[in-house]
């Protein structure tokens, strides 16, 4: 499997130079926060991020390795054969563009548009319900806007700004270039602490409706929570799943709680 050449949230890193590692891009804090304040006076409407999210996925596809069922290389055949067979088991009613890039990298993303890209490496660590049940996770993200709110953050946080601001009711083309400062400024962003137990809830009422056991989603956390365990005495494994997300145990003992109240 290759790196991933650019990553998205729930953590997402760019080169222009090739193998970027997720967690090894240093942000400028005092950089995005000018631009925050500069973004208060912009506002973007439902249709043009809905085009801007396109555009990155469409961007972030063409840069990495999709996983297909067609593929003559037989192990990323077989990523993309597990996956389908995972996506087999949701609700009939989710209607989503998830795919496998085929790359080292431990993590998962959702976009706003609905699209959820899961990476080879984190499938090579789960079963395949704990990745239904982050698959959950990230479209709870999506159904809670949590997704939305956080592309258009870095829309307007990064050098996009002037771009989307000088556009009017029309999403502008954007270039590699800027398509990269977005990627920067996601790379920075974090959901809150509520949101985050929010899509850990739905999760594992995502796994429930799947028929699956709901403790998949707390295994789950349990391997992100040991792989941020890990990096903190082996950096080179910093590109863990949801590094900009801590507290995964705990958020594991909360679920753990409630599925023992559930299933006692």
């Amino acid at each position: 499997m290759k790196k991933l050449l650019i990553a998205l949230t729930l953590i997402l890193i760019c080169s222009h130079t090739a193998n970027a590692q997720l967690g090894g891009l240093k942000i400028n804090k005092k950089h995005l926060d000018a631009a925050t304040k500069t973004a208060k006076a912009l506002t973007l409407t439902d249709e043009q991020i809905a085009t801007y999210c396109q555009e990155y996925i469409d961007w972030m596809d063409a840069h990495n390795p999709v996983c297909k069922t067609t593929d003559s290389d037989p192990g990323m055949k077989a990523v993309a054969d597990r996956l389908e067979k995972i996506k087999a088991t949701m609700p009939s009613d989710v209607k989503l563009d998830i795919q496998a890039y085929y790359v080292v990298d431990q993590n998962a993303f959702a976009c706003a548009n609905g699209s959820i890209r899961v990476f080879a490496g984190l499938m090579e660590l789960m079963t395949d319900d704990e990745i239904l049940g982050i698959i959950g996770h990230e479209v709870g993200h999506i159904v809670n806007k949590d997704s939305k709110e956080a592309f258009k953050k870095a829309l307007l946080t990064s050098a996009l700004k002037d771009a989307v601001g000088s556009t009017g009711d029309v999403a502008a083309a954007l270039t590699d270039s800027q398509l990269g400062e977005l990627g920067e400024a996601l790379a920075g962003a974090q959901f809150s602490q509520k949101a985050e137990y929010a899509a850990d809830d739905y999760g594992y009422e995502f796994l429930k409706k799947s028929g699956k056991d709901p403790m998949g989603m707390v295994t789950a956390l349990r391997v992100i929570q040991k792989l941020s365990d890990d990096a903190g005495v082996d950096k080179s494994k910093a590109k863990q799943l949801f590094s900009t997300h801590p507290e995964s145990g705990k958020r594991a003992d909360k679920l753990e709680a409630k599925y023992k109240k559930e299933y006692k």
